[in-house]
């Protein structure tokens, strides 16, 4: 019965994720998990812990399979459901702080998805889920780390005492003084160019794509009538240092419009290929690579063997990522870019110092899938932890303007070719997030450290 009640939890809490986007089910799902633990022997606990991290893995990342088989969905499934075992060994039967032990524990949980293996896939972590929730201002205090440790904390709450306390936190949060100003408004446009054809074809033909991003500007923007115009990931594949007809038609628009325009796209080095953020005003002046690269999509990891779990795994060729950050200036003002998958680094996060930040993506590889709301959902956590204002663009959507609380004001509906034109502000300081919550995950370790001392010392 308690695997079956484990089973039922873990999909509980995948339907706080989007699509469902429920948030009190991350709390559901964790009281089920705790209630479980409290109540089992270590062997049990085990089995119980794989058993929810799996149910609710399985149905949270089923899109990671939907183009490529389920094979890879399955072996990342039941590789990471692994580290759901890491709070069964702290909190059983008739232990003491089993509360906080729970709380930590699941903290280092969370890390070891974003970390192992390789770089890591945290798309799962609870702690994205709770944009929306009472708990939302703690993203500018201590970030998804601290997130993590309240929600956890709280669904393990069985006394009353305890459940308040964390609660008048929370609460009591709403009145630290914000440490990031306000500054100008800037307005910006972002190209949803769209594409032919979804999935892992998308840009069987990249000068289609090229020229849906070009025709989609020239027709929807004036002059001078925005700062800076914004393309997506991925739209333009064809590379611009080699491709003069290519660059001289961005530059050609760029100086049509009086406009700078950040592009993404892909270029090719002697040392592999790289994708980027690139910079006209009207000429390529500016330029971003993509420090952190996804595996098996944008690299293969242990390629003999991930061959042998997909084919797929033959027609990805390497690229090579990015070894420094940027700051772009433009108008007078400063951004810095993340593409994709660099929304899950946290130590990207506490890098941003620029006015706002913008995300530019593809999510045209994974076709009409939650991954479009989930990553938009990330961008909005990321958007409160940084204090900025995001212009989110993407190929297929859901291009949106999010503001630094993470509400979404302007977007556009998905696989349209369209242009959203909006107003954000700009923004100065660093979050007290960005100032220490880089150290939650090391004193979460320390304060594991100290309550497994404190029970050996009661024990003794």
């Amino acid at each position: 019965m308690n695997y079956l009640l484990a089973v039922i939890f873990g999909l509980v809490s995948s339907t706080a994720f989007k699509p469902s986007s429920f948030w009190p089910s991350a709390f559901i799902g964790l009281a089920g998990w705790y209630f479980l633990l409290i109540r089992a022997r270590l062997g049990s606990r085990v089995l119980i812990s794989y058993i929810f991290g799996l149910s609710q893995l399985l149905v949270v990342q089923h899109w990671t399979g939907i183009y490529v088989g389920s094979l890879p969905w399955l072996v990342l499934c039941f590789c990471q459901a692994a580290f759901f075992i890491f709070p069964a060994y702290f909190v059983g039967k008739s232990k003491r702080y089993n509360q906080f032990a729970f709380a930590t524990s699941f903290v280092i949980v969370e890390l070891l998805l974003r970390t192992v293996p390789f770089t890591g896939f945290g798309w799962t972590r609870i702690s994205f889920t709770q944009v929306d929730s009472p708990l939302s201002n703690l993203y500018k205090f201590g970030g998804v780390v601290l997130i993590a440790f309240f929600i956890a904390a709280i669904s393990a709450s069985r006394t009353l005492i305890t459940g308040s306390i964390l609660l008048i936190l929370v609460a009591l949060s709403a009145f630290i003084p914000t440490s990031v100003s306000s500054g100008p408004n800037v307005k910006i446009a972002l190209i949803q160019g769209g594409v032919s054809n979804l999935g892992l074809d998308f840009n069987a033909k990249p000068m289609e794509v090229f020229n849906r991003h070009l025709s989609q500007t020239a027709k929807s923007i004036k002059l001078s009538e925005v700062k800076l115009i914004i393309w997506p990931e991925n739209a333009v594949d064809v590379d611009i240092n080699t491709s003069p007809s290519v660059a001289s038609k961005i530059t050609q628009i760029s100086t049509d419009l009086r406009t700078p325009i950040l592009i993404g796209g892909v270029t090719k080095s002697t040392a592999g290929l790289r994708n980027q953020s690139i910079l006209l005003n009207p000429t390529a002046q500016q330029i971003y690579t993509k420090r952190y690269l996804t595996p098996f999509g944008e690299y293969i990891p242990l390629r003999n063997i991930a061959t042998k779990f997909s084919s797929y795994a033959n027609n990805v060729t390497d690229f090579v990522g990015g070894t420094d950050d940027h700051i772009f200036t433009v108008n007078g003002l400063t951004f810095q870019t993340l593409i994709c998958y660099e929304l899950l680094n946290d130590s990207f996060r506490d890098q941003i110092l620029g006015d706002f930040l913008t995300v530019q993506t593809n999510n045209a590889t994974f076709g009409d899938t939650a991954q479009l709301e989930q990553e938009l959902n990330i961008a909005k956590v990321r958007a409160i932890e940084t204090g900025r204002f995001i212009p989110y663009v993407s190929t297929t959507g859901v291009t949106s303007f999010i503001d630094n609380n993470g509400q979404v004001y302007s977007e556009l509906s998905k696989f349209n070719s369209a242009t959203l034109i909006d107003n954000i502000i700009s923004v100065e300081g660093r979050t007290w997030t960005q100032i220490y919550g880089k150290y939650l995950e090391s004193i979460s370790i320390v304060w594991l450290l100290i309550i497994l001392f404190l029970r050996r010392k009661i024990s003794q």
